[in-house]
């Protein structure tokens, strides 16, 4: 074990609960028509880095998803593998394994899964709870259609 690992210090119990819901209520909001609201899981200047994409700010969050709520495909992401680790008593980081599933709509929708990746965030607790500061993801593997 790395020196760096040993260091590190896991949120408790009752903030990993919290932290986990918060990660699988935006996978679920995404998943679910709800994109346009995951701006309310960020803090006021949070940022959200989707591959080339980079959104600062509840606003840009806001109008992402509002567009990501007009795409006609459905995605469902599993969140799994999650980490996290204190920063102090008041932020936190985390690593979550992702897995995204596609179905384009026509009906042809496949088990499986699109893209793998880990997304790496960073929180805040708030005075209405913990809430994203940045979300960055990394795209590990993806598939390639033939």
């Amino acid at each position: 074990m790395s020196t760096d690992a040993m260091e590190e210090q896991p949120v408790g119990q009752a903030d990993h609960l919290e932290l986990a819901r918060l990660v699988i209520e935006i996978a679920w909001r995404i998943d679910h028509g709800k994109a346009g609201t995951v701006h309310e899981l960020f803090a006021d200047e949070g940022q959200m880095n989707l591959g080339q994409t980079s959104l600062k700010g509840r606003e840009e969050i806001r109008e992402w998803g509002r567009k990501r709520d007009e795409v006609t495909y459905r995605t469902r992401h599993v969140c799994t593998n999650m980490r996290f680790v204190a920063d102090g008593d008041d932020a936190a980081e985390g690593t979550t394994l992702l897995i995204q599933y596609l179905d384009e709509g026509d009906g042809l929708g496949t088990t499986l899964p699109r893209a793998v990746g880990e997304d790496r965030d960073r929180f805040v607790r708030t005075e209405q709870g913990w809430r994203f500061a940045s979300r960055s993801f990394e795209q590990l593997f993806v598939r390639q259609d033939p």
